[in-house]
């Protein structure tokens, strides 16, 4: 079964709540005009009523109207109030007298109704020849038992027309209302849902060869501005991320590319010229060096896939920093002492840090290994550990070869080394510092560096201190 569009179930919406809407205002006004008809009528039957007893007179034991036949008008005011009118005589509940309309509806009491009558009801309700009437009831003298009841009528004719008027007026008008409101409603559905659709055909224009294109903002500032907004960020990282992912195949590429032509062309030399085992032996030796190569930057990019993949798992603990600084630095000492550099420590006791030891000592083991590299022989690299407005502190600081500025904002980047031509005289593929950069965020820290070219290098990591106080 197709389930009904957006626009469709809008429209739904809007006339359900209409007709909702329609039958409870409805009932309300029905009632209120019951309400307000039935006032009018039995505040117009009092008035009668009053009238009537303005004329009323007792004479000989009997209750008669006093009218001036001379005056006509009189005469036609009070037959008009007593039109329907009725006089029987208490206790007994014989009739005395009743109009020539009661009369001919063929309206009799019986004494024990006259009794009830007298007794409790003002008002009385009656169906008389399919036709409803309201009797107004009062005992004259008023509380004598030997009076008189005096019973004035009023039709409901009017008050049931006006009920039956509205009801069928509403029956009659509300199908038009939803009918029309579902229309209003398909119409505002379909202008409210017509950016969307633009959106939609937009969207379906962009592919893979067209990720800079964004959808259009119609500057609205609303709703759908919003989200097409959201969409065009969307957009955005993703063709980052292609971009990334493009570079990073020719990078790799060329990567992969230039070891495996060294071993092509040194095994096909070695293969057409006759060499002694000495030179066999260097062959072999050059290639172990280009296969450590290789294998370092594929063990570099499995760790760096399976961080983005969120395969790799953590064990947080609390780490001296401080002490760890020292032992790695401890261990690369000969190493810069072979190139004739100053590896100098200045670490503050007692920081620690919160992360997973192994991880943390390949960062700095990275940030160590690209100093000694880029400072020439005779150079001076500074490594130091400190706490810091609630963060531990590393900084390895050398005075090598720096960083061009136009090379600093891509440093961390996959593959990007900032001298290409340099890179064959400095091993290294370009992924030491882009898995620093993600070993420093998993940890919630950062990692900045600042250089100059020919001045020399400076990254600072920032790290969370630990909650764990090391006196403990």
């Amino acid at each position: 079964m197709r389930t009904l569009g957006v626009g469709a179930r809008l429209t739904l919406f809007y006339s359900l709540m209409l007709t909702a809407m329609l039958a409870v205002f409805g009932v309300l006004f029905y009632h209120s005009l019951s309400l307000i008809v039935d006032h009018d009528l039995t505040q117009e039957l009092r008035q009668r009523v009053a009238f009537l007893n303005n004329y009323l007179r007792v004479s000989n034991g009997t209750l008669q109207l006093a009218v001036d036949p001379s005056n006509l008008e009189e005469s036609y005011l009070v037959h008009s109030a007593a039109r329907y009118y009725q006089v029987f005589r208490l206790p007994d509940g014989n009739l005395l007298v009743q109009s020539q309309e009661v009369t001919l509806l063929g309206l009799t009491l019986t004494p024990e109704q006259v009794h009830t009558i007298a007794g409790v009801q003002e008002f009385t309700d009656l169906q008389l020849n399919q036709e409803r009437f309201r009797f107004h009831n009062s005992v004259l003298p008023e509380g004598n038992a030997n009076g008189f009841l005096v019973r004035v009528g009023i039709p409901l004719a009017a008050a049931d027309d006006a009920r039956r008027g509205f009801l069928h007026s509403v029956l009659f008008l509300a199908p038009f209302g939803v009918l029309a409101s579902a229309l209003m409603g398909w119409q505002m559905a379909r202008r409210a849902l017509r950016p969307m659709r633009e959106l939609a055909a937009a969207a379906r224009g962009i592919d893979v060869d067209k990720l800079q294109q964004r959808l259009p903002l119609r500057g609205t500032g609303d709703e759908v501005d919003e989200l097409a907004q959201s969409f065009n960020e969307t957009l955005a990282r993703l063709e980052d991320s292609v971009a990334q992912m493009r570079q990073f195949t020719a990078s790799i590429s060329h990567e992969l590319r230039t070891p495996l032509t060294v071993l092509r062309g040194e095994t096909e030399v070695a293969l057409l010229e006759g060499h002694s085992v000495e030179d066999y032996r260097q062959l072999l030796v050059s290639q172990l060096e280009e296969f450590d190569s290789l294998t370092h930057m594929i063990n570099d990019l499995l760790v760096l896939a399976s961080a983005e993949a969120g395969e790799i798992r953590w064990s947080e603990q609390d780490i001296d920093l401080s002490k760890l600084v020292l032992t790695l630095a401890e261990q690369l000492e000969p190493v810069a002492a072979s190139r004739n550099i100053q590896l100098a420590t200045a670490a503050e006791p007692n920081v620690h840090a919160r992360g997973d030891e192994p991880w943390l000592e390949r960062v700095i083991l990275n940030l160590l290994d690209n100093a000694i590299k880029f400072t020439p022989k005779g150079g001076h690299i500074q490594v130091g550990v400190a706490s810091e407005n609630g963060h531990a502190k590393l900084c390895v600081v050398d005075k090598g070869i720096g960083i061009p500025p136009e090379a600093i904002p891509h440093i961390f980047e996959r593959f990007y080394r900032a001298e290409p031509s340099r890179s064959k005289r400095i091993p290294g593929v370009g992924l030491g510092l882009a898995l620093a950069k993600w070993i420093v965020e998993k940890h919630r820290g950062r990692i900045t560096v600042e250089s100059e070219s020919g001045r020399g290098t400076s990254f600072t990591v920032w790290l969370p201190l630990s909650s764990t106080d090391p006196a403990e």
